[in-house]
């Protein structure tokens, strides 16, 4: 599984017009236990955008982003001129082959590769990414990524 980290959303709405007519594409897997998407985090940031004035019109919840054969399911309304995705780098890469004629936005950043626990709630990461390297061996919880102050699980990285 890929840990995820959420750009900023000035980051974000750098990329966006207020002309555009947006659509929000979710991953409902490793993401959602990173804490950097699913349907709370989709619709937190739709929320986010209309509060600021972007025009957002629909939103999608996939059990994986990353297969093409999920994302193809996404039917867009011919109206909308944008997509932003929640998911790591092979879910957006996706959905630039799935929406090609579709300015497509990622929102979230790759860290690196993690471990869970779900028992006790907890992902590690296993291998950090580039620019992440100082989080390998660090642990969050599951569905939020807030970093935990103590160890939870016990293996070498």
């Amino acid at each position: 599984m890929i840990f995820t980290k959420q750009r900023e959303y000035e980051a974000i709405t750098s990329e966006l017009s207020k002309d555009d007519t947006i659509a929000l594409v979710s991953c409902n897997n490793c993401v959602r236990v990173a804490g950097t998407g699913g349907e709370e985090k989709m619709k937190e940031l739709a929320l986010r955008l209309r509060e600021n004035g972007y025009n957002v019109r629909d939103g999608f919840l996939l059990t994986k982003a990353c297969p093409q054969p999920y994302m193809g399911t996404v039917q867009l309304s011919p109206l909308v001129d944008t997509v932003i995705v929640l998911a790591c780098t092979a879910g957006w890469s996706t959905a630039n082959r799935v929406f090609p004629n579709r300015k497509v936005i990622r929102s979230l950043k790759d860290v690196g590769l993690l471990i869970t626990d779900t028992d006790k709630g907890v992902v590690k990461i296993a291998k950090a990414f580039d620019g992440f390297e100082d989080l390998v061996g660090k642990e969050f919880e599951i569905g939020t990524g807030a970093k935990m102050e103590t160890e939870q699980i016990e293996v070498e990285v």
